[in-house]
């Protein structure tokens, strides 16, 4: 049972109670993330979420650190598309002074300007580190081509040009409008709330006058059929497929996840099988989701040698055709459904876990699905569901193909062809 508790302010407490562990989890969720930025200073949201941990009011860069690390915890924090986290899992005992430095990093945090310069040079590195990892330069070609011109089409990191624009002005003036209570959720897992727990928090952040929240324009699956190549230093060439997923609110969206495990998502899944295990062609061959508040992508990454990337491309269309054309076997449904539930029971049994799955479902679906709820709508999906979804996502005019490579001759040619004779 999920225990929720709104304040005046809009700021909202949830508490999921785990009885007989020693871990406690917090995190501080912010309802905004990168696709909420100013075009022109894109990567605020993750250069903020770099410099909450330098230092507060109350607490020096190395206090905060030392107050949790230094009791046997672990401390983080992420910025993804929708949402901005900063979380630590502690002993049940230190869960008070744990919430204490994260609450004061996120309501209080000093912003100097010589700490702003120097995480400047610290993300530009970062930057520098991904788009010299060919899975993840893959990642962002191809999303550029599914969100072409919108914000989700642009690397939550920022390109070096934006994050060398970002000055403390505009730090603060983000952190001033996103980082109000009214968009803050304060997610727990624990034994037990603390004592005093409800008043620490109003202490912290004070009632305030609400926003009209800022709204990022709608987002949509891009049409046409689209290949970009970009030649590379690499010695392995990466080869990544998108297709139309849905948002995390579509019912349809369980129905995806069945079918992401029986293609991709892991070692007994058709793409494992037939490009890894029968044909040698790849050590990585995954598939994967993308879900938002109003659209989403189905996604097949794999890497392997420039000469093998059209024999895989022709494996896996024709492996969409075959779940588009002929129902998935009982006994492989059936494993798919144990698989997506037995990793998800595994995983709320962790409070870490547990904290991220519901600070999240808060975050963006205002609603936590017990895994009861969601055991429910996976019991109930037939594999006439799963091809009839698969006939509506796989569809190859909207098809996006990225791929990263050494090879100057370009594959656009041989690619549609495969299409041409397969489709």
């Amino acid at each position: 049972m999920v225990k929720r508790i709104k304040f005046p302010s809009g700021l909202e407490l949830v508490f999921k109670e785990f009885k007989n562990v020693e871990s406690a989890s917090i995190g501080i969720w912010v309802r905004r993330g990168a696709r909420c930025e100013p075009l022109s200073f894109k990567g605020i949201a993750h250069y903020l979420e770099h410099l909450l941990f330098k230092g507060t009011r109350n607490y020096s860069y190395k206090k905060i650190k030392q107050q949790i690390e230094g009791r046997g915890g672990q401390l983080n924090g992420f910025t993804s598309q929708e949402v901005t986290c900063y979380f630590a899992k502690i002993l049940d005992k230190n869960c008070k002074s744990a919430f204490d430095v994260l609450s004061d990093m996120v309501a209080s945090p000093l912003l100097k300007k010589e700490d702003i310069q120097r995480e400047r040079g610290v993300i530009l590195e970062e930057i520098r580190m991904y788009n010299d990892m060919p899975s993840s330069r893959v990642a962002s070609i191809l999303e550029e081509l599914i969100w072409s011109k919108h914000p989700l089409g642009m690397d939550v990191i920022g390109t070096r040009e934006s994050v060398k624009r970002i000055s403390q002005k505009s730090l603060r003036e983000f952190k001033n409008v996103f980082y109000r209570p009214s968009n803050i959720v304060v997610a727990v897992c624990a034994k037990s709330l603390p004592e005093d727990f409800e008043k620490i928090i109003r202490g912290k952040f004070a009632d305030n006058p609400r926003l009209r929240p800022r709204k990022s324009p709608r987002a949509r699956f891009f049409p046409g059929l689209k290949i970009k190549q970009e030649v590379t230093s690499f010695q392995q060439t990466h080869l990544s497929l998108g297709l139309p997923g849905f948002s995390y609110s579509d019912k349809k969206r369980f129905i995806l996840e069945l079918v992401n495990i029986i293609l991709g998502a892991n070692m007994s899944s058709r793409l494992f099988e037939e490009i890894r295990e029968k044909r040698g062609l790849a050590y990585e061959v995954s598939t994967g989701l993308r879900k938002y508040k109003d659209t989403g992508a189905f996604v097949v990454h794999c890497g392997l040698d420039s000469k093998n990337v059209e024999l895989a491309f022709k494996v896996i269309i024709k492996e969409f055709n075959k779940l588009k054309e002929k129902l998935v076997g009982r006994d492989e449904l059936l494993r798919a459904k144990d698989y997506f539930l037995g990793n998800l029971s595994m995983l709320l049994e962790s409070t870490l876990n547990s904290m991220l799955y519901i600070g999240e479902s808060v975050c963006t679906l205002d609603k936590v699905f017990s895994y009861q709820d969601i055991e429910r709508e996976a019991l109930k999906i037939t594999a006439h569901d799963i091809r009839r979804v698969c006939r509506e996502i796989f569809s190859y005019n909207r098809l996006k193909v990225a791929i990263v490579t050494n090879r100057k001759e370009s594959y656009a040619s041989c690619l549609k062809r495969t299409l041409r004779s397969l489709a």
